[in-house]
């Protein structure tokens, strides 16, 4: 290949989650559902219970104490890396000193009433539907939450595992990107069963309500590598993350009223602790000097402050296995159909940009040859939510896919702002031939890549460039002004058509 992809070296990474990673499933019912017919029928028993679970909370020692707590609070997330592996990899953006990210970013007012999953394991659909969807939402419609609050149990009662107890948060994101949601009120919620499922006439209605889709929020592949600053990035651009952490201790047993958790020394050795599904809502850079995320849980609102307590980003990267990002709902601007895009070459070496040239409106090239070996990064700055695809050019003419360079890595690229393509490897100048040509897709709607790649090598064209605007003629942008210089910078207006498409041709020594 003319141009080839090499990985970079391993850089230091503050990987998320202490101990090993294969979480326990959080249980689903718990004791008080048994006692509680007994209760009714025979009040006066809850005096001696109360004495009898205070003694044990006294004399029982921690764990005992841990797996008290766990009988009163539900959980129900099935941590698991090859679950999470399945996800597709979020792609950053780049820390942008002339335009950082918000200091603080709380999406708690779009937010619904905090309300308890009670005795079922079913905290992936509450912290999925009814809280993140229910987020994005509110805030793309500027509606009342509660109004337009979506069902854990339509959700829950089609993704769990046996025994309603649990389920993977992938799941649920699946099933909200492929069938979509019902509110509340259509699909009422109820911890006694599992097992009563949605109609055809249901399933047709939640298609209105699906969302874009989703990606973790990992650095690269490494599962157990989660990306705070992907976290944040998400949430400043209104974007709620689902998560799976590890939990038990202090944060069953002593966060009522309480607006920050802070874990006993105890809790660090997480015993007794199991999985549980949560929503990310919420930062702050500067809480007590260290940052935090604020989460809401589904414990009611008599848990942490009115149902959402704060968690620093130390604590948050310890406890925390999975973080699933939703894609946002589309960023509102002025104008939807004006379409600005600028693309750079970006040296690895000097970090600077490789000069180009204008030869035309579609064809790009750089204004000096380029010693063989060079490594550089593609950096692309969207102003709206799009999908980016790059190709490159064989010796022999035809067309192969350098990004995404895995099936893994996601080319959304939802959160606008400017991203370094790719992340965990360099595009590296081979010996062979004077030049080497790819081209950049950058699209509206998502693109299947792979058959893509296959129109271009069958498109018909005197050379990379013909072959390129051939397969693509129904789709490509033609009315956009661009200019060149240290990046390519491009300005659509097309309301009609979805997909913008440069060539760079790469001199080489």
């Amino acid at each position: 290949m003319p141009i080839r992809m090499r990985k970079d070296p391993d850089q230091p990474n503050n990987s998320g989650g202490g101990g090993n990673y294969r979480g326990r499933s959080g249980g689903g019912r718990g004791i008080i559902s048994m006692l509680l017919p007994l209760l009714i029928r025979n009040p006066k028993l809850l005096i001696p219970l109360l004495l009898i679970f205070g003694a044990i909370y006294f004399f029982g020692g921690k764990e005992t104490a841990v797996n008290v707590a766990s009988m009163v609070f539900s959980t129900g997330a099935t941590l698991d890396p090859v679950q999470f592996d399945r996800a597709k990899i979020y792609e950053p953006i780049i820390n942008d000193p002339s335009n950082p990210l918000p200091v603080r970013v709380s999406l708690a007012q779009y937010a619904p009433q905090r309300l308890n999953q009670g005795q079922q394991g079913s905290c992936v659909a509450w912290s999925s539907a009814y809280a993140a969807r229910t987020i994005l939402e509110s805030s793309a419609s500027g509606k009342d939450p509660n109004t337009v609050r979506f069902s854990p149990s339509f959700l829950y009662n089609q993704i769990k595992l046996q025994g309603c107890q649990g389920s993977y948060i992938i799941r649920a994101m699946e099933k909200m990107t492929e069938q979509g949601s019902v509110p509340y009120s259509d699909f009422a919620y109820t911890d006694e069963n599992c097992n009563n499922m949605p109609d055809q006439s249901l399933i047709q209605q939640a298609g209105q309500f699906k969302m874009k889709g989703f990606n973790r929020l990992t650095k690269g592949d490494n599962v157990q590598a989660l990306d705070l600053n992907g976290i944040r990035q998400n949430l400043a651009q209104g974007a709620p993350v689902v998560i799976g952490m590890m939990v038990g201790g202090s944060f069953m047993t002593d966060m009522k009223g309480k607006n920050k958790w802070t874990p006993q020394e105890r809790d660090y050795q997480m015993a007794g602790f199991g999985g549980h599904a949560m929503a990310v809502i919420g930062y702050d850079d500067e809480m007590d000097g260290e940052g935090a995320f604020q989460i809401m849980n589904s414990w009611g609102d008599d848990w942490g402050n009115n149902g959402l307590a704060w968690v620093s980003y130390r604590d948050f990267m310890y406890f925390t296995k999975e973080a699933y990002a939703l894609f946002p709902m589309g960023r509102r601007i002025d104008n939807p159909e004006k379409f600005e895009m600028r693309i750079g070459l970006l040296l690895n070496t000097q970090k600077q940009y490789i000069p180009l040239t204008k030869e035309n409106d579609f064809t790009y090239r750089t204004q000096s040859p380029l010693t063989p070996g060079t490594l550089f990064k593609i950096e692309v700055t969207n102003n709206l939510d799009c999908y980016t695809y790059v190709f490159g050019q064989e010796t022999d003419g035809s067309s192969y896919v350098l990004f995404p360079y895995t099936e893994k890595h996601s080319a959304y690229c939802g959160i606008v702002g400017t991203r370094l393509f790719p992340r965990d490897y360099s595009m590296e100048l081979d010996d062979l031939g004077r030049q080497d040509k790819m081209a950049i897709i950058v699209s509206k709607q998502a693109l299947n890549y792979k058959q893509l790649n296959n129109a271009f090598n069958q498109a018909k064209g005197n050379d990379f460039e013909d072959k390129i605007q051939n397969a693509l003629q129904n789709e490509i942008i033609t009315d956009f002004q661009s200019s060149a210089g240290k990046q390519v910078s491009i300005v659509a207006n097309s309301p009609q058509k979805n997909t913008l498409a440069i060539v760079i041709a790469i001199d080489k020594e």
